[in-house]
């Protein structure tokens, strides 16, 4: 008997070199298509993540510019309202006219009316005035509503009030002002 060399299927082939070539195929498809895919991706979702970021930026940056811009609004009507009223340094002198005829109208006696000297400032210059005065308390209160009541704006620094004896209704008194007075035709 003789043996029969074996015999090749030439159909098939081996299933080793079957399996080295779908997984160089995969390999392939991992680092050439998959991995730099998957690296794009990340690279778009930075970007994307990225111009999100930007954009709520720059809607909170809308809103602050909106706010600043309202204040900004509010501050210059202020200011103009403000230079409106102010008196200017060529009308001080009937500023400080119709702070004495607001004192006869109060009924206050004034004792000595001080102008100090200014204090000048880029737009505005601060002029302080001291005045000596005697009146009843009544009087003195209605002497500085009507101040108050002035067109610009006037500070009360200082109020000093006394009575000569406990039965005297007469106060003799001290009162500062500062008159801020627009000087915006100087500074130009």
């Amino acid at each position: 008997m003789k043996k029969q060399p074996p015999t090749r299927r030439s159909g098939k082939p081996k299933s080793w070199l079957t399996t080295a070539l779908l997984a160089a195929a995969a390999m392939a498809y991992l680092f050439f298509i998959f991995l730099p895919g998957q690296i794009s991706i990340g690279e778009l979702r930075a970007q994307v993540q990225e111009r999100h970021q930007q954009i709520l930026q720059a809607q909170s940056l809308t809103r602050t510019v909106a706010l600043a811009k309202e204040r900004l609004a509010a501050t210059q009507a202020v200011g103009q309202a403000w230079r409106a009223d102010a008196p200017r340094h060529s009308g001080l002198i009937s500023h400080f006219a119709s702070i004495t005829q607001q004192a006869e109208a109060a009924g206050v006696a004034i004792d000595r009316f001080d102008p100090l000297p200014a204090a000048e400032l880029n737009l505005i210059s601060m002029q302080s005035v001291t005045l000596q005065f005697h009146a009843p308390f009544a009087a003195a209160f209605d002497l500085l509503t009507r101040l108050e009541g002035l067109p610009g704006t006037l500070w009360v620094r200082d109020l000093r009030l006394h009575a000569a004896n406990v039965n005297d209704n007469t106060l003799r008194g001290e009162l500062t002002l500062t008159i801020f007075v627009d000087r915006t035709d100087y500074a130009n």
